[in-house]
């Protein structure tokens, strides 16, 4: 099946709208953008242009390599698909760390990618994400489809021609959804390399993807399901994945994250969806054709509905925002190591790395605990300290924690995650948002010391 376009001509798009009430990014040779169809519940004039506030955001990242069933293919790519994604997300996606979760075949065993672990996880997202923010979901691994229906296959499923067995132990797509739907989020994005080899044939065999299987990940917009949704599908429909043997990932998620660190980025240094998705048809395709040879197709593409894709920012190109993420998710393995090196023609030019404030200390006030003062000191750690009451004595009491810089933005962890202070440097003062882990949020301000 051919990519559909949001920059296709108009009456194109509007067949294709009226056929599948699909909207799929991609270019033409045109390079012009046609409105989406009007279908009665005004999409096209509230589609959604940006994502919501970074503290608002919420990741599940899911790897599956090993699979407790021997009928089913060993991957070797997927885990670290899952662990570079998540950093990826991190670093230049705006997700806090403390709000993205890995489940993978490498991580212990409360990460596992088993399917309690990873319908727990999505349940327990009703708790945390609000629903004017923003949940994605990503899953590299093998999918099948039985009986028209779409499963997803995490670490400890059975496989079976029998459809009641794999609803028991596999991951029903519309599970999925209903977990989303229950969430009450309304912004998702979701990004699927579940067509790689057969999962119960030979090794090298393909798994094609389908339409049935694809149509299973969206979303109905009319009845409010959600306000707006992406899928970004490893490769199209009657064909598959590969995986980059050389860099242990697979070809997708390497060019995927490739984009996100800014191979798609504008000159303003930001990657909109529809550059994220014109990025990976033009850079998957040349990658696999160049290594693997005629007949090795593959071409990733999009389902889209609700964003205004030409202008939602999806990620924002600073290498320097790397460097200062001191909790990011561990990707220790020569797959991650080697994903530094970057195209040639890709140019990357690093942001004004802001005030350097290692080193120093800042003072603020609570009404409920009096005057603290923070140290901002090496490797991102910090030192909240306070005075408090103790047996008739007052002593200052030391709480560690963790910081990170990107320009003049600053966000202050104390504690396990207790609370997290979130705001800009201007000179000596520093202000922004705090938030703890009981729903309180207040303004804040601090003075640097001299």
């Amino acid at each position: 099946m051919k990519i559909r376009s949001l920059l296709v001509p108009a009456t194109k798009l509007q067949i294709v709208l009226a056929a599948l009430f699909v909207a799929l990014v991609g270019l033409t040779a045109t390079h012009t953008r046609a409105q989406p169809v009007d279908r009665g519940v005004g999409i096209s004039n509230t589609q959604v242009k940006a994502l919501p506030a970074n503290a608002k955001r919420y990741a599940l990242v899911i790897g599956v390599d090993q699979y407790a069933d021997t009928q089913i293919t060993t991957l070797g790519g997927a885990s670290n698909d899952a662990k570079t994604l998540a950093n990826a997300l991190i670093h230049y996606a705006g997700f806090p760390s403390e709000q993205v979760t890995l489940l993978a075949s490498d991580q212990p065993a409360e990460r596992q990618p088993t399917r309690g672990n990873i319908l727990r996880r999505l349940s327990n997202m009703a708790a945390v994400v609000p629903p004017d923010g923003l949940l994605l979901l990503s899953f590299a691994g093998h999918g099948i489809e039985r009986g028209g229906l779409a499963f997803l296959l995490p670490s400890d499923s059975q496989v079976s021609n029998d459809v009641d067995l794999l609803e028991q132990t596999a991951i029903n797509v519309s599970q999925i959804k209903d977990r989303i739907k229950k969430i009450g989020v309304k912004q998702v994005l979701m990004i699927i390399d579940a067509c790689r080899n057969d999962p119960v044939g030979r090794a090298n065999a393909d798994n094609p993807l389908t339409a049935a299987y694809a149509r299973g990940f969206n979303f109905d917009l009319r009845n409010r399901e959600v306000q707006a949704f992406a899928t970004l599908y490893a490769t199209e429909i009657g064909h598959r994945a590969y995986e980059y043997k050389e860099k242990k990932q697979g070809y997708f998620t390497w060019i995927l994250v490739e984009a996100l660190r800014g191979g798609a980025a504008n000159d303003k240094g930001e990657v909109t969806l529809a550059n994220l998705v014109k990025y990976l048809q033009e850079r998957v395709p040349k990658r696999v054709l160049q290594d693997l040879g005629p007949g090795k197709d593959q071409k990733p593409f999009a389902v889209i509905e609700g964003y205004r894709a030409d202008e939602l920012i999806i990620s924002v190109r600073n290498p320097k925002a790397a460097a200062l993420q001191t909790d990011a998710i561990d990707t220790n393995t020569s797959a991650s190591r080697s994903s530094a090196s970057r195209d040639a023609g890709v140019e990357i030019k690093p942001l004004d790395a802001g005030p350097l404030l290692e080193g120093s200390t800042w003072t603020g006030n609570s009404p409920d605990s009096g005057e603290y003062k923070i140290k901002l000191l090496k490797e991102g750690k910090i030192e909240y300290i306070i005075d408090v009451l103790q047996n008739g004595v007052t002593a200052p009491r030391t709480i560690k924690g963790t910081w990170k810089q990107s320009g003049n933005n600053v966000r202050i962890v104390i504690g396990n995650s207790y609370s997290v202070l979130q705001g800009t440097v201007d000179g000596s003062v520093m202000k922004g948002e705090g938030t703890n882990q009981e729903g309180v949020s207040w303004k804040w301000t601090l003075f640097k010391k001299e």
